[in-house]
């Protein structure tokens, strides 16, 4: 009888009842949609970290990490066996590193020069699919190949075809000078790795450093679970010696951070909604219980106990809330749906996000179980907003209240 008469307590007053619940959906609807947005441009900066850059987990001699010198390498053959038989290890590639200058007629800049198997590459990373101009070390020359990208080809003022001289220091330490022609041009939306990131070939890269063909700096491991990524990890460190494996989370700790704070960013966002929205329940309440302060009084003089009007406030408080919940997540849902196949496309702000790693595109999303959490916010803010009207209640006397 309670749970009865209090939904029918809700619409007693339709347009009052519409206004908090217009309000709490609509409130409920911008924090979502604003949080969605934010998780889309981690989601989406952590994935295009992971598939341009460092894979899910990468191998490298232990030395190597501390002190980056090319003799500091990892036989090929002694792993290669190994990752195959990994049952988490869904594609792995070979890569050489080297700091050098690149340098033209008209500019020379610092840059990381990757040499890398382009086949097994197109397993690990997605810079083949970003190729604008040219293509990916496909074709025939009789000067070693290189794919940079759009921004270092303005810096060097070089287009496809050019020629690029390199300078390095091979395994020795003698300074080397090779000259590259570039065959692809590629673009990402990460400015810092665009500009100072080359691409050549393993084999090529090898014989100007002086290194044998089967070794290789870093190992680039992609998985097939991601849920089983730390296993995998401990599973690779238990089986080499001398080599540390790292997942994506260790190799570059500001995307866990950022992925994690932009979780608690988004329960901070819709607690403050909910909690500028518990003055207005707690205000609507309030009057619901002065207009009715004759049928309460009415009420405790035939029998009904404080903890039964208690009840039906209660009950009554968490309708209206749960309806406009409902509401608010059911936009939120569609809203996110729709945008969260079709992007947001801010190309006005292009230049100045990738300056920071992130991409114009923003494809919200957000965690299905954030509807379920908010859901029993919502409900427990109800409660919350429901005691103060009840204190109220039970100030009336009713014989006085009757009266009046």
């Amino acid at each position: 009888m309670i749970i009865t008469y209090a939904w029918r307590n809700v619409w007693r007053n339709t347009t009052r009842s519409l206004a908090v619940i217009l309000a709490l959906a609509t409130g409920l609807f911008g924090a979502l949609f604003i949080a969605a947005m934010a998780s889309g441009i981690v989601d989406k900066w952590v994935k295009t970290a992971i598939d341009n850059e460092i894979s899910d987990i990468q191998m490298h001699n232990k030395e190597y990490l501390i002190r980056e010198e090319l003799g500091l390498s990892i036989d090929e053959g002694l792993i290669r066996e190994k990752l195959q038989t990994q049952s988490n290890v869904k594609s792995y590639s070979f890569r050489l590193k080297v700091d050098g200058m690149a340098a033209t007629a008209n500019n020379t800049v610092q840059v990381t020069g990757i040499g890398i198997d382009p086949d097994s590459e197109m397993q690990v990373s997605n810079i083949h699919s970003l190729i604008k101009e040219g293509s990916y070390f496909h074709q025939e020359s009789k000067f070693k190949s290189v794919v940079i990208s759009r921004k270092l080809a303005t810096k060097l003022k070089v287009r496809v075809k050019s020629k690029i001289i390199f300078t390095l220091a091979d395994v020795e330490g003698a300074i080397a000078y090779e000259n590259f022609k570039v065959t692809g041009i590629f673009e990402t939306n990460n400015t810092m790795f665009d500009e100072s990131t080359v691409f050549v070939e393993r084999a090529e890269l090898a014989k100007v450093l002086k290194l044998d063909s089967n070794q290789c700096h870093e190992v680039a491991i992609r998985v097939n679970n991601p849920e089983l990524l730390d296993a995998t990890v401990e599973d690779l460190n238990a089986e080499f010696q001398g080599i540390e494996s790292e997942s994506w989370e260790q190799l570059n700790p500001t995307l866990k951070v950022t992925a994690a704070t932009m979780d608690m960013f988004n329960y901070i966002l819709i607690g403050v909604v909910l909690l500028a929205l518990i003055f207005g329940i707690v205000n609507t309440m309030l009057m619901v219980i002065l207009e009715r302060t004759k049928e309460i009084g009415m009420l405790s003089a035939l029998g009904l106990s404080n903890l039964k009007i208690a009840q039906m406030i209660v009950a009554e408080t968490v309708f209206l809330c749960l309806v406009g919940a409902s509401i608010g997540n059911l936009l939120s849902f569609l809203a996110i749906s729709w945008f969260g196949h079709r992007g947001i496309h801010f190309e006005q702000f292009a230049e100045g996000m990738e300056q920071f790693g992130l991409s114009a595109d923003i494809y919200p999303s957000i965690d299905n179980q954030m509807y379920l959490t908010i859901t029993i916010l919502v409900v427990i803010t109800a409660i919350f907003s429901s005691i103060f009207p009840i204190i109220r209640a039970f100030k009336l006397d009713p014989a006085e209240a009757i009266r009046d």
